[in-house]
């Protein structure tokens, strides 16, 4: 993993005293310098070049943010710096990371900061490497970052400070310019304090709707977890996911929740069948769910289409199709739990008597 930076001194040609003259008291040495920033990208910084160039330089590669240390390796004096934070030509963000004024709304710019200030071998987690992977939608607040376990230190404000024994190289990547545990190990993270569909749903986004992540890859980190708190969740859920449950609605949602509440069988979902779209449905036994809104049948043109569908599933393909309201799965849940479990049960009745 990339550590915050490193600075490599190049000599340079010596100055002329007009140089020297022109950068006053806060010159540093007459050396230049590569420093390698967050996220592995490297800059080259002239000691040469004016003090505001030299901030800017670094800044403009890391949101707006840098580091104390930083600073003094590209020969930017500790008086500087304080005359700088005086003028409030820098905001300080944290012990030793400052930011460029104006600049707090930037994206990302609160991250940045946070991992400048949790030192080498630092990467966002949990709930923000989550939300960076899209996983999640909003911003996680507090910042999760991971460290490794034997480093000590109080946590930054804001930030929700983790260490772990388990997390090694292969588990970090470097994703809009920040180290960040990868998809799978974001996953591993997160299921310690989320529910099994909570799990599921990340889990089913990362497979079939962003495809950043594979079962293969989430067995690799479950495989090196060790005694992780989200191990045996992550597990469970994984060993089942082997097609998208995601649902388009709250309804949706609260149908299958009450589907696998009550022990029948899992269905596909969002399944397409003779080029329409079925939002339950349970290929072993040609019965499928349709889930309709307050304004579904807005027309009778509307109404006749969805009747001509039906008819055709079922005269092509062998398919009943129940449809429920969503105000009837919202207010009477158990009603439409108890109309698709009728249905699952004479069909299966059937196939036995077959």
């Amino acid at each position: 993993m990339d550590v915050p930076f490193e600075a490599t001194p190049t000599r340079q040609p010596p100055q002329t005293s007009s140089v020297r003259d022109a950068q006053g008291p806060e010159s540093g040495p007459s050396e230049a310098c590569t420093l390698t920033l967050l996220g592995g990208r490297r800059v080259r910084v002239a000691s040469d070049a004016p003090i505001e160039a030299r901030i800017h330089t670094i800044a403009a590669l890391q949101r707006a943010r840098v580091s104390r240390e930083q600073l003094l390796a590209a020969g930017v004096s500790s008086t500087a710096i304080k005359r700088r934070l005086r003028g409030r030509r820098l905001e300080r963000v944290h012990r030793g990371i400052y930011a460029m004024p104006g600049t707090e709304d930037l994206p990302l710019a609160a991250e940045t900061a946070a991992l400048l200030a949790c030192g080498p071998g630092a990467a966002l987690s949990h709930h923000s490497a989550a939300t960076l992977w899209r996983l999640r939608p909003g911003v996680a607040r507090p910042i999760h970052v991971t460290i490794p376990a034997d480093r000590g230190g109080p946590a930054p404000t804001g930030v929700e400070l983790h260490r772990s024994t388990t997390l090694v190289a292969a588990d970090v990547v470097v994703h809009e310019g920040l180290p960040v545990t990868s998809p799978a190990r974001a996953l591993l993270d997160v299921a310690a304090n989320l529910p099994d569909r909570d799990v599921e749903r990340l889990l089913d986004e990362g497979l079939f709707a962003l495809r950043i992540l594979t079962i293969e890859q989430v067995a690799d980190v479950l495989e090196r977890a060790g005694k992780h708190p989200g191990r045996a969740r992550l597990a469970r859920v994984a060993a089942a996911h082997s097609r998208s449950t995601r649902t388009d609605s709250p309804p949706e949602e609260e149908l299958l929740a009450l589907i696998r509440a009550a022990g029948l069988p899992d269905p596909q979902l969002r399944t397409y069948v003779l080029g329409y779209r079925l939002d339950f449905f349970w290929p072993e036994l040609r019965i499928a769910v349709e889930v309709d809104a307050y304004g579904t049948h807005g027309s009778p043109a509307r109404f006749e289409s969805d009747r001509r569908r039906d008819a055709r599933l079922l005269t092509e393909k062998g398919i009943a199709v129940i449809r429920l309201t969503r105000a009837m799965i919202e207010q009477r849940p158990f009603e439409a739990l108890a109309v698709v479990a009728r249905a699952i049960g004479q069909r299966e009745a059937q196939l036995r008597a077959a």
